[in-house]
Formats: C-alpha cells, structure tokens, sequence
C-alpha cells in the first residue's frame, strides 16, 4: 500500500537527516505506524535497524552483533564472541567512517528494562563515540512513559542530545479516502468509528466491505 498522511513527520526527518549530526526519539501508542514510517524513510538511505526485545542482554547483544555482520556482511565478525556494547559501537563506527549513516534501535525502552543503566552506557557512547560522527540516531519506543523517562525528561541520561522529537498520531480522518476507495463520507466516519485512525487496524479490516460488516466479523470475533 502507498504511503500515507506523515508528510509532516517525513519533513522532519529529512531535516534532521541533512545535518551533519542528530538526535531523533521518536514514540507514540502501539500499532499507530512508528515503524512504517522509519522504514520508509531509510529504504534509501545507509541505514542499520535494529528491534530490541524482552530477551537478556547478552542475547541483545548477541543479536545485535550478527545483524551488523549481516549488514556489512561480514562472516568473520558473526564467529567471534562480543559481550559489550561498547565494542559493538566501536566496529559500527570504524565500518560506516565518515559516510552519511542512519543508526535505529527500536523499542529503546526494552533495553532499558533488561539494563536499567542502558540509557546511561548510551549516553556514554554518544558522548564519546557518536556525537562527532557523520551519523544520525533515531531511537523509537512504544511505552509513552519509559521513552519519555529515559530519553526526553530532564533527570534523563540523555536528556540536552535530541535534536527532535516525534510523537507519532493516529492517522487524521481527511485521509480515510485514500484507505477505502469508492466509500460515502457517511461510510468513511462509520469506518473511522471502528479504527481510530489506527494503521493497523485500518489493514486489518476488510476495506472493501462497511463497518458494520466488520463489526460482525472481525472484531466480534
């Protein structure tokens, strides 16, 4: 499906993108379409995504360290045991030198679950790392009050990095035409009054039948 309804957020990101550093956290509610967005926004760029979990840390990292090999490609990297972040850090940095570079760790707020100085050993490595690289950080998450405790409020570790910040919204009803071709505009708010403006459950529903048709069979179901 055709992305739709974030021009505003794409703008922002694109801004940020083009400046020589940057710091960009990024949250709003489950299933509202955080992760859509960033992919489509670095499907062209040079780019490492990486989804944290609810796994211990060693497995994080472990994680982490063969999606990097992956990335660049490197079976060496993939047989050699790592079990700190820091050098983990260390190699992304050497590999992406000076080149334009977009770092994404999704669901921030789970590494700080598992490590609750996570968001502390980050800083750090910000710090000392990241903050003079040609690099641009995007850190999302879905628990509202995590990613703001750990990234945005003033006793945060990384409270002053952010360059921007986006609170992802549902998608507005002036763009429901676009999801549901050929439907009244009294089908259009029936249709909203089911999904919320929710991209998820926009995809969900049957879009080509009305809302009380899926009323009956999905979501009583």
């Amino acid at each position: 499906m055709k992305f739709i309804n974030r021009e505003k957020e794409m703008e922002t990101l694109d801004r940020e993108y083009k400046k020589q550093n940057s710091f960009v956290v990024i949250y709003g509610r489950r299933r509202v379409g955080k992760t859509t967005l960033i992919k489509e926004f670095i499907k062209d760029k040079k780019a490492f995504y990486f989804f944290a979990d609810k796994q211990n840390e060693n497995l994080q990292i472990e994680r982490f360290k063969n999606q990097i090999a992956e990335n660049f490609k490197d079976e060496f990297l993939k047989k050699i045991e790592i079990k700190d972040w820091d050098t983990l850090f260390e190699y992304l940095i050497m590999k992406i030198s000076n080149e334009k570079f977009v770092l994404v760790i999704d669901e921030f707020q789970y590494l700080s679950l598992i490590n609750k100085n996570f968001s502390s050993i980050f800083q750090r490595i910000y710090d000392e790392k990241l903050k003079d690289k040609n690099i641009m950080i995007i850190l999302c998450g879905s628990l509202i009050s995590m990613m703001y405790s750990e990234t945005l409020a003033y006793d945060s570790p990384l409270y002053g990095r952010r360059t921007a910040q986006i609170k992802l919204q549902p998608i507005k009803f002036k763009y429901y035409d676009r999801f549901f071709k050929n439907k009244s505009t009294q089908d259009l708010i029936e249709l909203y009054s089911i999904t919320g403006g929710i991209p998820k459950y926009i995809l969900s529903i049957d879009r080509e039948q009305s809302a009380l048709y899926n009323i009956e069979n999905n979501l009583f179901d």
